[in-house]
C-alpha cells in the first residue's frame, strides 16, 4: 500500500510519515501543498490521500473538490486540526471517505488515521 500526505508543515509531514511507516506499515509520499499532489495524483497511482484542510492557496476541501472534478477516485481522508462539523459535512459531501481530527497526543492520533487507511483500503478493494 502506498498514500500520498498533503500538509502545508514539513514537521508535521515528517511526523506522519515516520508513524505511518515504522509502526503502521504504511508506506508514504510527501508533499507540502495541494498543486504539488495534484501533479502526483496525475502521475502515479496511490492507495488513500490523506489531505491537512488548512493550507494556502487551495484548502483541502478545494482540493478534495478538484481532484473528483479530474475524475480522480482515489480514496481521500481529511486530517486536520480544524474541528467544525460544518467542515467535515462539506467533506463527506464533497466525495472524502473519512475525517479525522489532529486532536491528542500522536501516538493515538496516527493509530486512529492508520485503521481508517487500512478500513478504506480495504472497503475500496474489496478485501
Amino acid at each position: 500500500m502506498k498514500i500520498l500526505l498533503v500538509d502545508d508543515d514539513p514537521l508535521f509531514l515528517e511526523l506522519s510519515k515516520t508513524f505511518l511507516e515504522v509502526f503502521h506499515d504504511i508506506t508514504s509520499d510527501t508533499v507540502n501543498s495541494a498543486r504539488e499532489a495534484l501533479q502526483r495524483l496525475e502521475q502515479y497511482s496511490y492507495d488513500v490521500v490523506v489531505s491537512d484542510y488548512d493550507m494556502p492557496l487551495m484548502d483541502g476541501i478545494t482540493f478534495l473538490k478538484t481532484i473528483r472534478d479530474k475524475r480522480i477516485d482515489t480514496p481521500f481522508i481529511l486530517f486536520t486540526g480544524v474541528g467544525r462539523d460544518e467542515l467535515m459535512h462539506q467533506a463527506i459531501e464533497n466525495g472524502a471517505d473519512s475525517f479525522i481530527q489532529k486532536i491528542g497526543d500522536p501516538k493515538t492520533q496516527f493509530s486512529e488515521l492508520s485503521k481508517r487507511i487500512w478500513q478504506t483500503v480495504s472497503s475500496n478493494t474489496g478485501y
